[in-house]
C-alpha cells in the first residue's frame, strides 16, 4: 500500500478543556525514567572586550546555576506535570552527582534508582551565555561537555537492572531517554522492555539513534535528524515528513510516532488515521530550543497516561514546547502554564 501523504489541514488544536481533562487524569500516575543522567550547568554573563592573548570574548560572569538535564530533564518535566516520577540511571561518585541528586530531590523525583559508579564521572553539559542588555540579548557562545560514553560495566548494568526490576512493577509508564552516553545498553533494554510489557506499562522512547531496538513501544519521539537517519531519506517537505512518520511507526510496530521538526513544528502518526502535520505556533518566540525535545517526550507520555490519543498527546507536546523555548537554558513546562497556554490559544 503506498504511504499516505497525511493530513496537512491547518492548525489542528487541543482545546483547554481537553488539556485539563488529560492532565487531570495523568496527575499522580507513576513514571519510571530510564536513561542518561546529566547535570546541565549554565554560566550567564556579559561580553566586555576581546582577550589580548586570543581573539575571543572576555565574559563577565553574572550568574552560574545547574539544573537537571537530558533524562533528568525529562523527569523534571513530568514532575512539573504532576506525575509521580523516579529515575533509573548511572552517575559518578563526585560533586556533580551530589548536586544532581539534590536537584531531583527538591523537585520530588525519586532517586533510589541512581547508581553511583566510582569509575565514571557524572556527565555535565556546561553552556556559556553572553549578552544581556536590550540591544544584545543573551545567546550561547560555547558549550563544554564532560561526558563518559563507555558502556556500563557488567556489575553496574546488573545493579541498574535490579533497580528497574523493583521500580517497573509499581509504575504506569516507562520512558526511555537515550542520549547515547552508555546507560541504555542492550542488556538494560533487553531486561526493561519485556518487564514493562508484562506489567502493562505505557512505553515511551526518546532515543538519539538505533530506534529499531525499541520495537513495540507505545510511542517514539525522535527529532527530524534522528528519524531521517533511521529512515534513510530526508524529510524535506511536509509530504515526506508525513510519509516518514507513517513508515517509521510501521517499522517499529509502535502505537504512534511523533517527529519534531524544529521551526516546522512536528508530525504525528498513530494507528487511527493518517499522519497529521502540527505547525509551530506562528507567534512562537524562540529564546533557546535547548531541552525542547525532552519536554515533548514528557508531555506526550503524560498525554497517553491521561487517555489522550497519539494526536492529542502530540498537540500537548507542542503546547509544552512553546513554553520552554521562550526560556533561557533547560526549562520545564508545568500544568498551570500549559493550561494557560491552551486557554490563550482558545481565545
Amino acid at each position: 500500500m503506498p504511504p499516505s501523504h497525511g493530513d496537512m489541514s491547518p492548525n489542528p488544536t487541543l482545546h483547554a478543556a481537553r488539556v485539563r481533562e488529560i492532565l487531570s487524569r495523568a496527575q499522580g500516575c507513576r513514571v519510571v525514567v530510564l536513561g542518561d543522567m546529566v547535570l546541565d550547568e549554565h554560566i550567564v554573563g556579559r561580553a566586555q572586550s576581546v582577550a589580548r592573548e586570543a581573539p575571543v570574548m572576555i565574559i563577565k560572569q553574572d550568574s552560574r546555576y545547574a539544573v537537571p538535564g537530558s533524562a533528568t530533564n525529562v523527569a523534571a518535566n513530568l514532575r512539573a506535570m504532576q506525575s509521580e516520577v523516579s529515575v533509573c540511571g548511572v552517575v559518578g561518585d563526585d560533586d556533580a552527582a551530589v548536586v544532581l541528586r539534590e536537584q531531583l530531590a527538591e523537585r520530588g523525583i525519586g532517586t533510589a534508582g541512581l547508581i553511583a559508579d566510582a569509575s565514571r564521572t557524572t556527565s555535565i553539559k556546561l553552556r556559556i551565555w553572553a549578552g544581556g542588555d536590550r540591544q544584545r540579548p543573551q545567546h550561547m557562545v560555547a558549550r563544554v561537555d564532560t561526558v563518559d560514553r563507555r558502556d556500563l560495566d557488567g556489575a553496574v548494568a546488573a545493579e541498574l537492572i535490579a533497580c528497574l526490576e523493583r521500580a517497573i512493577p509499581r509504575a504506569d509508564a516507562l520512558l526511555i531517554s537515550d542520549y547515547e552516553i552508555g546507560v541504555v545498553g542492550s542488556d538494560v533494554v533487553a531486561a526493561a522492555l519485556p518487564l514493562a510489557r508484562e506489567h502493562g506499562l505505557i512505553i515511551a522512547v526518546d532515543a538519539h539513534a538505533r530506534l529499531g531496538r525499541f520495537q513495540g513501544a507505545a510511542v517514539v519521539t525522535p527529532n527530524q535528524p534522528e528519524a531521517e537517519a533511521e529512515l534513510g531519506y530526508a524529510l524535506s517537505s511536509p509530504e515526506l515528513a508525513c510519509r516518514g512518520a507513517a513508515e517509521l511507526r510501521e517499522r517499529l510496530e509502535a502505537r504512534g510516532v511523533v517527529i519534531t521538526l524544529g521551526a516546522a513544528g512536528m508530525v504525528a502518526a498513530g494507528e487511527d488515521g493518517d499522519p497529521v502535520l502540527i505547525p509551530a505556533a506562528p507567534e512562537a518566540r524562540v529564546t533557546d530550543p535547548t531541552g525542547a525535545g525532552d519536554t515533548v517526550a514528557a508531555a506526550v507520555t503524560a498525554g497517553l497516561l491521561g487517555g489522550g490519543s497519539i494526536l492529542e498527546s502530540a498537540l500537548l507536546g507542542e503546547l509544552a514546547a512553546r513554553l520552554v523555548i521562550r526560556q533561557l537554558g533547560v526549562a520545564v513546562a508545568g500544568t498551570a502554564e500549559i493550561l494557560a497556554e491552551a486557554g490563550a490559544g482558545d481565545g
